[in-house]
């Protein structure tokens, strides 16, 4: 009996994090924030203000990356090192970059 109960609810939590996980892709991402640059390889962008910025995995549809710039500060991808560098400092980001897909930068201003 109680390994069913433990089934049960492992295969809940199993699902809840798919369904997290699955929600981290494009719609995550505000719908009035703009597509600046995608492309595979280095991909880069200099913000026009200051605002939020993300970054999609659009191979795989994953937001990889959120976080504030101000104006200025220059976003870049770099999936052949598993680098994302914001206004020169390199930035938390998860999961890791795959060199193989096409990275997708947005901005939202403030």
């Amino acid at each position: 009996m109680r390994m069913t109960k433990y089934g049960i609810v492992s295969s809940l939590a199993g699902l809840l994090i798919a369904s997290v996980v699955g929600c981290q892709g494009r719609s995550s991402i505000p719908a009035d924030a703009q597509l600046e640059n995608s492309g595979t390889g280095k991909v880069s962008y200099t913000a026009s203000g200051a605002g939020d910025v993300y970054v999609l995995d659009a191979t795989s549809n994953t937001k990889v990356f959120q976080g504030h710039v101000n104006n200025g500060d220059q976003i870049v991808v770099q999936p052949d090192q598993d680098r994302i560098v914001v206004g020169g400092n390199n930035a938390d980001h998860n999961p890791s970059l795959n060199p193989n897909h096409r990275y997708e930068i947005f901005f939202k201003g403030s």
